[in-house]
């Protein structure tokens, strides 16, 4: 790979994915049906892997859609039965509210990408709570001191949780929500093409109570496969294969987290220092872990210049797509990479 890939997904995937697409090949897991013993099995170790390496607890069950987008919909058709209340201060939560609205009754509740999760601001008559918990169009994180909140003040409604842009990166407390869902384009360091849902007892049980069916992605269909260590519909099969093999070598999310802030310490020294660049979100303790939003005066000139010399930043999204733009800190990304990026920064600005 000639240049060093920072845009915030799709993003880098691991170097060795070539290798390990050229043993599914050989091994024939790219022609195998998900109802064979061959796929059961990879299904059963891919979610072993899981529990092991990024300590999903063993009584959530772990099911794969086919993108972060799709879990919308079936939080929405097949969990919610009164309504849905969704927080969100960045595009992508906007998004998932007006979609969910389409097929459910929402409440939107919109905050600061300088505020805290409103915890206290809970809207009558509704059974689910959506939150982005790592805006990936700004570049804010919910922390789990909020979601912890948020959870004691509302045991009885579920609480469904975007963790597309922190799921493989940032160490996570399931206790904390029932349903986590997300893609596999970014800090899981793979080809973008699949999502997958993490579902709580709790969920479980409310999806079995609900009981819609009428979709071929209804969740009672999902959970009832899940369950046999198969899929309802044909999934992803290579990146079901990728996911495993990647999580067989993986160092497990505490290693990876700690990398990760220890980066995301070194970026923050570099930009407090940088003349004509900020952080878009003034507080440390909001923003991302796995994403960089940096204001400028001229995003587009800086990216082209990194451009030129082998570095391809993000562009701004949404409302700040004129004013900003962004940079990917997920595992995949190589030290040299890293020292690369930052050495650019450090010459010309």
């Amino acid at each position: 790979m000639n240049q060093a890939n920072f845009y915030p997904g799709p993003s880098r995937v691991y170097s060795n994915i070539t290798e390990y697409i050229y043993e599914a090949y050989m091994e024939g897991f790219m022609s195998i049906n998900h109802r064979s013993e061959q796929f059961m099995e990879l299904y059963r170790n891919v979610k072993a892997e899981l529990r092991t390496k990024l300590l999903v607890p063993g009584d959530y069950e772990i099911i794969f859609t086919s993108s972060a987008t799709e879990s919308w919909e079936i939080i929405a058709q097949s969990l919610t039965v009164k309504g849905s209340q969704h927080f969100f201060n960045g595009s992508f939560g906007e998004k998932w509210a007006s979609y969910a609205e389409e097929l459910t009754t929402v409440t939107k509740t919109h905050f600061g990408i300088n505020e805290k999760l409103p915890t206290g601001d809970i809207a009558e008559g509704v059974d689910v709570l959506c939150l982005t918990h790592n805006e990936t169009s700004n570049a804010t994180m919910v922390s789990m001191e909020s979601m912890k909140m948020l959870r004691a003040e509302n045991e009885g409604k579920l609480i469904a949780v975007d963790v597309t842009s922190s799921f493989g990166g940032v160490k996570l407390d399931y206790s904390l929500a029932d349903v986590w869902y997300g893609s596999v384009q970014k800090c899981l360091g793979l080809p973008a093409g699949m999502g997958f849902m993490i579902l709580s007892p709790k969920a479980i049980q409310q999806a079995e109570n609900i009981g819609e069916n009428k979709r071929y992605n209804s969740l009672v269909r999902l959970l009832e496969n899940a369950a046999k260590d198969q899929t309802s519909y044909t999934p992803n099969v290579l990146s079901i294969y990728l996911l495993y093999r990647t999580q067989q070598v993986s160092k497990g999310i505490d290693y990876i987290s700690e990398k990760l802030t220890n980066r995301m310490a070194s970026y923050t020294d570099l930009f407090n220092k940088t003349e004509g660049i900020s952080f878009l979100v003034e507080s440390e303790k909001l923003r991302s872990a796995t994403v960089l939003a940096l204001t400028s005066a001229s995003p587009d000139k800086i990216k082209e210049k990194a451009l030129d010399r082998g570095i391809v930043l993000g562009s701004g999204y949404g409302p700040w797509k004129k004013s900003t733009f962004r940079i990917a800190n997920f595992p995949a990304l190589k030290t040299k990479e890293v020292e690369k990026l930052m050495a650019f920064f450090a010459k010309y600005y």
